[in-house]
C-alpha cells in the first residue's frame, strides 16, 4: 500500500514547528526573468529581498512573469505559508518589480 502522508503527525498538527530548514542560495535578478522554486515539501517560505519583488504560487514548474495578479513584496523580510490546497506539487515564482535589481535570500521551512 502506498504511503500517502506528506508530513509527520507533529508537522501536520502544528505547522508552526518546522520539520525542515533549507537555506536557498541568494539570487540577484538582472533582468525580467522569473525564478522558480519547488516548495512542495515545506510549510513556510521566509523571504528577504533588497527591493520590491512579485511572487506567485502555482502548480506550473516555470513562471511566465508578472500578470498584474502577483503579490508585491516590498523591501524587507516576509513569511508566506505554502498553499498546499493548489495541488501535490507547488512552485513559488518570483521576479523583480520594475527595473531595479533585487537580491533575494530564501529559507524554506
Amino acid at each position: 500500500m502506498a504511503d500517502l502522508h506528506k508530513f509527520s503527525v507533529q508537522e501536520a498538527v502544528n505547522t508552526e514547528a518546522a520539520g525542515k530548514w533549507t537555506v536557498q542560495t541568494a539570487v540577484t535578478t538582472s533582468g525580467a526573468g522569473v525564478t522558480d522554486v519547488d516548495v512542495s515539501g515545506y510549510h513556510n517560505v521566509i523571504i528577504d529581498c533588497t527591493s520590491t519583488i512579485c511572487v506567485l504560487f502555482d502548480t506550473i514548474s516555470t513562471g511566465t512573469g508578472a500578470d498584474g495578479n502577483n503579490l508585491e513584496l516590498p523591501t524587507g523580510i516576509h513569511s508566506l505559508k505554502v498553499p498546499h490546497g493548489l495541488g501535490n506539487t507547488i512552485y513559488l515564482h518570483w521576479l523583480r518589480n520594475g527595473s531595479v535589481n533585487a537580491t533575494v535570500r530564501m529559507i524554506l521551512t
